[in-house]
């Protein structure tokens, strides 16, 4: 699968990956964000173009459980990405 959208939280290096939650400006309050997980880096507020595998309902242990998430994701940032409209 393959999504445009932005960064709005990004944590690196948990469990072998960098964790990028993002918005593409669909879903409703509490249900917007799509949780990705990647080798590769981003920054918030950046635009992205993510492409990988969606795997669903994740339950990693310890409370952290997911309906859906992308895994193994290439990141790929668009240029002048923190200008861009999404």
């Amino acid at each position: 699968v393959r999504v445009r959208a932005k960064v709005v939280r990004y944590n690196p290096s948990i469990m072998d990956r960098n964790w990028i939650h993002i918005q593409d400006g669909t879903g409703s309050e509490g249900t917007h964000d799509l949780l990705v997980t990647s080798q590769d880096e981003a920054n918030v507020g950046q635009i992205v173009i993510v492409e990988g595998i969606i795997a669903t309902d994740i339950d990693l242990g310890a409370g952290y459980s997911y309906v859906v998430v992308m895994e193994k994701a290439k990141v790929t940032v668009e240029q002048d990405s923190e200008k861009a409209i999404l």
